[in-house]
Parts: C-alpha cells; structure tokens; sequence
C-alpha cells in the first residue's frame, strides 16, 4: 500500500496555547482511518516542550478522513495558524489556514482528497 506524509506546523499567540492545539491535533489524527503514525516535532531543538509540528503518515486511501479531521479541529479554534504540507515525493500540496468557517473547512477536504 502506497503511503503519504503529512507535515502540519500550529502556530498561535503563545508558545503554551501552540502546544495544547498541536497536541489535540495529534490526538485528533491518532483517532482517524488509516493513520499509521502521528509524531510530534520541535521547531526548535532548544526548547523544552514536545513540539509544535506534526508528522503523519497515512495510507493512501486516508486523505479523506485526514482532511476531516483537520477540518473539524480548525473549527473550534480561531486563534490557531495550521501550516499543510505533503512529502514532496507523493505531491506538491502546501497551504496555510487559520480562522476558519464550516465553508473553509469543507474546501480544505476537498483541496486534501482531490491534492
């Protein structure tokens, strides 16, 4: 089966509020179809905290269900950035969403599923 990475990168106004979003995301994803692997990264080595990026590795009938979830956990949270990228092997996707609406967040299924 054919996999495919996906590199999600939470930014908001406090390194603490960051922190809690990228762990609901990850907890969110972990959840999801088809998801192999969710690994937290640090943007900077130095720091303490577990990370504010996300590594997730999916089948590839996953997309889906990946964007759904994304989807849904951008809804409740209007403060946060979400930076969206795709191994440049299987895919040239990159966008960067914040603020979003219910509308929004269907575009951002359809822009991951149809990539």
């Amino acid at each position: 089966m054919h996999k495919q990475m996906f590199s999600f990168t939470v930014n908001a106004e406090s390194h603490h509020e960051a922190n809690a979003a990228a762990q609901a995301l990850a907890d969110k994803l972990r959840g999801a179809e088809g998801v192999d692997e969710v690994e937290r990264l640090k943007a900077d080595p130095t720091t303490m905290d577990v990370g504010t990026i996300l590594q997730v590795i999916v089948g590839s009938g996953s997309t889906l269900a990946i964007a759904q979830g994304v989807a849904a956990w951008l809804r409740g949270r209007r403060g946060v950035k979400l930076r969206i990228e795709r191994d440049g092997k299987s895919g040239s996707l990159k966008a960067e969403v914040e603020g979003i609406d219910p509308t929004a967040a269907m575009r951002i299924v359809e822009m991951v599923r149809d990539g």
